[in-house]
């Protein structure tokens, strides 16, 4: 009787680790050995640049992987004849990294990041469609990922629309799409009520007759800017964070 794949079943994942399980193959000659291989690109042919060395039981817990990136997995099984024969693949998308802002972090992005508890400072994602890799005082924007967390990308730093700016650059290592970074700021964030609805990253100017309320502002020509809204509002009455004092503007 030939040989034949079982399956392959994702059972858990976090932002740096995978754990899988696959059934035995049923059929051929025994015995039969197994082999992991991982990549990041799908529909690999397993080979040796993608081998998981060691990784020979039906059972898989693969380490170190990067947050928010997505594995293809492949298993194939061997018989003493010998034939083999490839499970069908398997992908998972590694969670997005959580950090502490107290204390030091290691990503496996830029190495050893001094996340400082900083009031003038924010913590954000860079969005994967950040084609540019940023450095030390690129100028940023905010912007709705599409599972609709804020995230940074690169922009002019005479833009209306600047945020903040890239505050370290780990020596000559760039940021990249997905990584962390640190966002100067030169005010504090603090919790304002929305008096309408509020696109995220928009300017935002303070109403003092709705007792601290903000409302959206399209462009720069409005006197009364107090900063960037870091969360969305729908509709009035919600309280969002809004970071103050944005270093950059361009008044027309």
């Amino acid at each position: 009787m030939s040989l034949t794949a079982g399956t392959v079943t994702v059972n858990s994942f976090t932002s740096t680790t995978a754990s899988l399980t696959a059934t035995a193959a049923t059929g051929g000659t025994a015995p039969v050995t197994y082999q992991w291989y991982r990549s990041t690109t799908s529909g690999f042919s397993p080979g040796g640049g993608n081998i998981l060395t060691g990784q020979t039981a039906l059972t898989l817990s693969d380490t170190g992987l990067i947050p928010n990136t997505t594995y293809y997995y492949k298993l194939q099984a061997t018989d003493a004849s010998p034939t083999t024969v490839t499970y069908s693949q398997a992908s998972v998308v590694t969670l997005a990294p959580v950090l502490n802002p107290n204390q030091f972090s290691q990503t496996p992005y830029v190495g050893m990041l001094d996340l400082r508890f900083n009031y003038d400072t924010v913590s954000a994602q860079i969005d994967v469609s950040q084609a540019t890799a940023l450095y030390a005082g690129a100028a940023v924007k905010l912007v709705d990922s599409a599972d609709g967390a804020p995230k940074v990308i690169g922009c002019a730093a005479d833009s209306d629309e600047v945020f903040g700016f890239i505050n370290f650059d780990i020596k000559t290592i760039q940021y990249v799409a997905g990584s962390v970074c640190e966002l100067s700021i030169s005010g504090n964030v603090i919790y304002l009520y929305a008096t309408g609805a509020i696109s995220r990253g928009a300017q935002v100017t303070l109403d003092i007759t709705t007792m601290g309320g903000v409302s959206q502002l399209v462009g720069s020509s409005g006197a009364n800017i107090v900063g960037f809204a870091y969360d969305k509002a729908t509709a009035a009455g919600q309280l969002i964070r809004v970071k103050l004092n944005t270093p950059s503007f361009a008044f027309a």
